[in-house]
């Protein structure tokens, strides 16, 4: 543990309570930390504003109570009480997935949630049920609508992604609570152990909170129930692909774009020129893409193409699988052979160093394949973390091409992730 008196502990505390000096909130924070600082060093000190003149008032609290018992005790104390306090309206960050660039239609749906979030307090949780087929957009409306300019949520939007129905299985549930307390700057120490213990720790620490949670891939009840809370502040959104039974939420459903509105989407992402040029084949690629948000993106580039490539005969007239069978055709066969090969391990992600280990390729070769894939939309990027992972229906789509073309099948235990 990190000694609570050295200069990195010291100046953690200090970025804390102002999350940058220079905004209203951390000049109002530095009223009560700058007295404990001048206590201890005996006089007044300007609030830091760049990350070396927070060191330097680290450095400066450093030096006086290293020598000094009393004023060592007075610090500790008041670090912790730092560390405890609620975090100070606006200072925490949004946590939820970036939003998308071209957003079409869902004008009732964001308006049901908007009712929902702003509601008058009555006693009953805010809490509504975003549901709709894989690749309809269920998890991008909800984190569009938390992404939007709002005072409704001043302390934070949270998101967790709690697994339900993957091939990887639904996460653990301390796992998930540990993971929201850790976006609202609550340190692991401080958690309790027990996942009952937690769940109470949880909704004690958002009591007071104006705060948006989602809460993405559920599947019942008694799977999200550990997170729901009264509080007045706190809107929590669950998405699912379907309405389960036992919650008592404001269900918004999400289904196909209308042809309009895929002809807009397709309009935002490529330009009216390619749309008006594709005249030809635009009915059927509609038809194909059924009003899947998910499969019109990824077949955007097909406009410019004369013809669209066939089928076999055993596609089964689902949007998303039928995208990946027309993108999975285009690959060159080493894609093509990472792409059927991950998806029979049941992870629920993987970064390059797992993929090239179970392809037997070299790191570097592995990464650009791996970058190839998301980019046609095969596989999804993590939040920075450098893994990927599959959509549902796409791991669907690969496990059924491994079968078909290499006679493999995929792992039926819960595999841990790499």
């Amino acid at each position: 543990m990190l000694d609570p008196t050295s200069v990195a502990a010291i100046s953690a505390v200090l970025g804390a309570v102002g999350s940058g000096m220079a905004n209203e909130a951390g000049k109002w924070a530095w009223e009560s930390t700058g007295g404990a600082v001048r206590r201890i060093v005996g006089r007044e000190v300007p609030a830091p504003v760049a990350q070396d003149e927070q060191d330097e008032v680290a450095r400066m609290v450093h030096e006086r109570i290293r020598s000094d018992p009393r004023l060592a005790a007075s610090w500790t104390a008041f670090a912790a009480r730092v560390r405890r306090a609620p975090v100070p309206p606006g200072a925490v960050r949004s946590d939820l997935p970036a939003s998308i660039r071209f957003f079409t239609d869902r004008k009732e749906a964001m308006k049901q949630l908007q009712r929902e979030a702003s509601r008058r307090p009555d006693g009953r949780p805010r809490l509504a049920l975003v549901h709709g087929p894989d690749g309809m957009g269920s998890s991008t409306l909800a984190v569009h609508f938390g992404a939007q300019p709002t005072r409704l949520f001043p302390d934070g939007q949270i998101y967790a992604d709690l697994g339900g129905g993957g091939s990887g299985g639904a996460r653990d549930t301390g796992t998930v609570l540990r993971a929201l307390l850790r976006q609202l700057r609550v340190p692991d120490e401080e958690m309790p152990t027990g996942t009952d213990e937690l769940g109470a720790f949880f909704r004690d620490r958002v009591a007071d909170r104006r705060l948006l949670v989602v809460l993405d891939h559920a599947y019942s009840a008694g799977q999200v129930r550990p997170f729901l809370t009264p509080a007045p502040g706190v809107f929590t959104i669950l998405v699912a692909r379907t309405p389960f039974p036992g919650i008592d939420a404001v269900r918004v459903p999400v289904g196909p774009l209308s042809d309009r509105d895929a002809v807009r989407l397709l309009t935002d992402i490529t330009d009216k020129s390619t749309v008006a040029a594709a005249r030809a084949t635009l009915p059927s690629l509609l038809q194909r893409c059924g009003g899947s948000p998910y499969a019109l993106r990824a077949a955007a580039y097909q406009l410019s193409a004369p013809t669209l490539p066939p089928r076999p005969a055993g596609a089964d007239g689902d949007p998303v699988r039928g995208a990946a069978e027309d993108n999975y055709r285009l690959l060159a066969p080493e894609s093509a052979r990472l792409y059927r090969l991950m998806a029979l391990r049941a992870w629920p992600a993987f970064d390059a160093a797992a993929a090239a280990r179970t392809t037997g390729r070299d790191h570097e070769g592995t990464a650009e394949l791996l970058d190839d894939l998301a980019d046609r939309m095969l596989l999804e990027r993590g939040t920075g973390d450098g893994r990927y992972h599959y959509r549902h229906g796409v791991r669907a789509h690969a496990e059924a091409a491994a079968i078909r073309e290499d006679g493999s099948r995929p792992a039926r235990r819960r595999s841990t992730a790499p």
